[in-house]
């Protein structure tokens, strides 16, 4: 806890401070995760350890960092690759909760995407960490869909009159139209990302691309005309990475897929957003930060 007399301040984080925050990135989510008997999200210290290096060092992030007296007490990260902003990961030091500093680290993340003329900002929430739903709502988030994180072993399926393959650079322009049509903005940069990682695939109709992934699992996002696209994207999918998939939980046709395939829920999540936002028109999983 912070004295009277120990001032905490926040500024832009810096590569140096990498294996400190990774500790406590993983230490803050197993700390809650174990205390409300739920799996810990990121699934071990070297993914945060590869997590908070590839933020510090990328220019499509933005991080910042509470510190007292040269102690590092947690970090927030703000993914800027598109015109839409998602925060995330927000992690304080288990020792140093109900101190604000996640308020303070979050108003700092909030302050820089309005200097910076974000279209607006989203964040994926923990359902069963009431805390942070409280602080976000406070922050002026507005929820926006239940997700259910499922997994299991992705289960082949026939797709009639559709086809799915490997990403490449030339479909760029049609996942942007596609995510432009569905969302309402496109997020080329993390297609463009993914299609060079290996990981991006298309679903296909004879006459156009009606579906993409960057990958499957948190870290990715997917975007589909129907659900039953995106389920052919999913059939595709040699694993799901991670705690599973972040599945809305009001698409019946693609959460009742997922369980009739033997996948399970894991958790809930929320999906909470500020500034522009519209109703999706079509099906997609979003990234555990939007």
């Amino acid at each position: 806890m912070l004295t009277p007399t120990q001032k905490m301040t926040i500024r832009t984080a810096l590569a140096a401070d990498g294996e400190r925050l990774a500790e406590i990135f993983y230490q803050a989510f197993e700390s809650i995760a174990q205390a409300h008997g739920f799996p810990v999200e990121p699934p071990s210290r070297e993914f945060t350890r590869f997590k908070v290096l590839e933020m510090l060092t990328s220019d499509g992030y933005a991080g910042f960092v509470a510190e007292r007296d040269g102690e590092l007490l947690g970090s927030a990260f703000v993914d800027e690759r598109s015109v839409i902003a998602g925060v995330g990961p927000v992690t304080v030091d288990p020792s140093s909760q109900d101190d604000g500093i996640g308020r303070a680290l979050m108003e700092a993340a909030l302050e820089r995407e309005r200097e910076r003329g974000a279209a607006g900002v989203r964040l994926v929430q923990t359902a069963y960490h009431y805390r942070s739903l409280a602080l976000y709502a406070k922050l002026g988030f507005t929820v926006r869909e239940p997700l259910s994180v499922v997994q299991g072993t992705p289960s082949a399926l026939e797709a009639p009159g559709r086809s799915v393959r490997l990403a490449a650079e030339r479909d760029v322009p049609a996942c942007a139209e596609l995510c432009m049509r569905v969302h309402g903005h496109d997020r080329t940069r993390e297609v463009r990302e993914a299609i060079a990682a290996g990981t991006a695939r298309v679903v296909e109709r004879p006459e156009r691309i009606c579906g993409y992934a960057t990958g499957f699992g948190y870290g990715w996002h997917a975007i589909a005309d129907t659900s039953e696209d995106l389920i052919a994207l999913l059939s595709s999918a040699d694993a799901f990475v991670g705690l599973g998939l972040l599945v809305p939980s009001r698409d019946a046709t693609l959460l009742g897929w997922c369980l009739e395939r033997g996948l399970r829920i894991v958790q809930q999540s929320t999906l909470m957003t500020t500034g522009l936002y519209n109703q999706p028109e079509g099906s997609y999983l979003p990234s555990i930060l939007f």
